[in-house]
C-alpha cells in the first residue's frame, strides 16, 4: 500500500478516536452539569442563604452557617496558600533555576499534587487537631492551603520559564535588580498563566470534603469562631446527601449548584480583569 495512504489512514483513525473520546467526555460533563442545574434550581430561594438549619426532618431552614463557614475557610486557605505558592514558584524559576535543588522541589511538588486529599486531611488532623483536642477551622484552612501550594508553585514556575530570557537581559541592562526583574518584569509578563494556576487551585479546594471532615469537622449552628468546629458547604452537602430526608437532598443539590456557579463567576471575573496581554 502507498505509504502516503497509510499515513492518511493512521491520521484518520487517530483523529476519529480523539473525537470519540472528546465526545464521551463532553457528554458526561454536560450530563453532570445539567443534572446539578435541574435539581439545584428547584431548591434555591432566599431562605437558603438567610436561615440556619432547622430541626432534623423539619421543613424549611437554610444553609447560612455553611455558606459563611465555607467562605471563611477558603479565604483563610487562599491567604496562606497563594503567597507561599507564588513565592516558591518565583524562587525556583528565577533564583535556583536548573539546579538539583530546584529539580528536587519541582519533583516533590508534582508528587504532592497527586496525593489524595484524605491523606493531607489525616496529616492535618494529626498535627493540628489531635494535639489541641478540638476540631477547628484553622486546621481545615491549612489542610486546603497544603493542597493549593504545589499546584500554584508548579504553575508559577512553568509560566515564568516561558518568559524569554531576552526580557530579563533587557531589564538587567537598564540597571534593574534581580528582585525588580523577577517581580516587576517577569511576573507581570506571566500573570495570565499564573492566575490560571491560582484559579485552578482555588477551584480544586473549593470542592474538597475529606480534609475538612478531619479538621474543621462541621457545625449545625452559625459560628464565626475558627478556633472551634465550623460548618462548611462541602461537608454539609456530604451529610445531607447521605441523610434520609428529602429536604436535605434538595438543599444539597442547591448548595452544589451554588459552588459550581461561584467558581464559574470567579473564573470569568478574573479573566476579564487580567485580559491584558503583556508584549515581550
Amino acid at each position: 500500500m502507498n505509504p502516503i495512504k497509510v499515513r492518511k489512514l493512521k491520521s484518520l483513525f487517530v483523529l476519529s478516536l480523539s473525537s470519540l473520546t472528546t465526545a464521551i467526555g463532553l457528554f458526561w460533563l454536560v450530563f453532570i452539569l445539567s443534572d446539578v442545574i435541574v435539581h439545584g434550581v428547584q431548591a434555591i430561594n432566599l431562605d437558603l442563604f438567610l436561615n440556619d438549619p432547622v430541626a432534623l426532618g423539619a421543613e424549611g431552614g437554610g444553609l447560612r452557617n455553611a455558606f459563611v463557614g465555607q467562605l471563611l475557610i477558603i479565604v483563610a486557605a487562599t491567604s496562606i496558600g497563594v503567597p507561599l505558592g507564588l513565592l516558591g514558584g518565583i524562587f525556583l524559576a528565577e533564583y535556583v533555576r536548573g539546579t538539583k535543588y530546584a529539580h528536587l522541589i519541582s519533583m516533590l511538588a508534582d508528587i504532592m499534587v497527586s496525593v489524595p486529599s484524605i491523606v493531607i486531611g489525616t496529616f492535618a488532623y494529626a498535627m493540628l487537631v489531635k494535639p489541641f483536642g478540638v476540631f477547628n477551622g484553622w486546621a481545615g484552612s491549612i489542610a486546603l492551603a497544603i493542597i493549593m501550594i504545589p499546584v500554584i508553585l508548579r504553575t508559577t514556575e512553568e509560566m515564568l520559564k516561558l518568559v524569554p530570557t531576552a526580557l530579563r537581559e533587557a531589564a538587567f541592562a537598564l540597571g534593574a535588580s534581580r528582585f525588580q526583574v523577577a517581580f516587576q518584569v517577569v511576573f507581570k509578563a506571566a500573570i495570565n498563566g499564573i492566575l490560571t494556576g491560582v484559579l485552578l487551585a482555588i477551584a480544586r479546594v473549593s470542592g474538597e470534603t475529606a480534609p475538612l471532615l478531619f479538621t474543621s469537622f462541621n457545625n449545625n449552628f452559625f459560628s464565626l469562631d475558627m478556633n472551634g468546629p465550623i460548618s462548611s458547604l462541602t461537608v454539609t452537602i456530604y451529610q445531607y446527601a447521605m441523610g434520609p430526608y428529602k429536604e436535605w437532598h434538595r438543599q444539597a443539590w442547591a448548595a452544589s449548584l451554588i459552588i459550581m456557579l461561584v467558581i464559574l463567576l470567579i473564573t470569568i471575573i478574573a479573566r476579564l480583569a487580567f485580559k491584558k496581554d503583556y508584549k515581550y
